[in-house]
């Protein structure tokens, strides 16, 4: 996870657990750490700024199973899924103030290619596939939220995931869905990224408007909070999201 670390604290933020990343030139924590020592440098993102560009008030993590492409183990991926009614962010050439609004996005559909994301929304993957965490592309030279090999640590490519026909969330049969499963987020979902195709089938996924995950729709809060964690990830992520009784 990135942080936040001003250059005059630098030193606390190492002596804590914190490494810096030359290549991004920021600084972040390892995998597996607590992230509570470090709540005072998590980045601001204020959902407020056209920046982050999806918003939905239902939408599902979506875990599948997934062969690694390097190490050719099994591993396991997430998606955001969003129901009809999301909105997405647009300037449009012709916006005669040139300001850009928000518009009802149809269909069910998979967010991807994700830069930006709340911690609260994050913490809920984190806690359903630990692996997924920002990473960097060479290719773009830029981070984003990426998938990993629970084996080997390789990032899974959105495109494989997403846009590939037959990849876990690109089914080629219509009511395919081989050990996905699908889990409400709490709160409403925003992020900054793209969307997919049409999901036709997504009902079908085990866990989409299922019993309690389905609950009353939420207002979209005006700042998240919740972060994801490390010692015992599960245990301490489930109770900050309320899921389990603090011990």
């Amino acid at each position: 996870m990135d942080l936040n670390v001003p250059y005059a604290e630098r030193n606390q933020a190492e002596a804590l657990g914190a490494r810096w990343e030359p290549s991004r030139r920021c600084w972040y924590v390892p995998d597996g750490m607590d992230l509570l020592p470090f709540r005072r440098w998590f980045p601001e993102q204020d959902p407020g700024v056209p920046g982050l560009n999806l918003r939905s008030l239902e939408t599902y993590v979506v875990t599948a199973p997934h062969r690694c492409w390097r190490c050719e183990k099994d591993t396991v991926v997430a998606g955001f899924l969003m129901a009809p009614g999301f909105e997405d962010f647009s300037v449009w050439e012709d916006d005669p103030d040139g300001q850009g609004h928000w518009g009802g996005g149809e269909g069910w559909r998979f967010a991807f290619h994700i830069d930006t994301l709340p911690s609260s929304i994050a913490a809920q993957a984190i806690m359903r596939t630990p692996r997924y965490r920002r990473a960097f592309s060479q290719a773009t030279r830029s981070a984003y939220w990426a998938n990993h090999c629970s084996e080997c640590e390789a990032p899974q490519s959105d495109l494989q995931l997403f846009e590939k026909p037959g990849g876990p969330f690109v089914p080629r049969d219509g009511d395919d869905w081989p050990g996905h499963r699908a889990f409400r987020v709490k709160g409403a979902f925003e992020a900054a990224g793209s969307f997919g195709r049409s999901v036709v089938d997504a009902t079908a996924i085990p866990g989409v408007r299922a019993g309690s995950n389905s609950g009353p729709p939420v207002a979209i809060a005006s700042r998240p909070t919740a972060r994801p964690t490390g010692f015992s990830i599960l245990r301490t992520v489930r109770r900050w999201l309320g899921l389990a009784p603090q011990t």
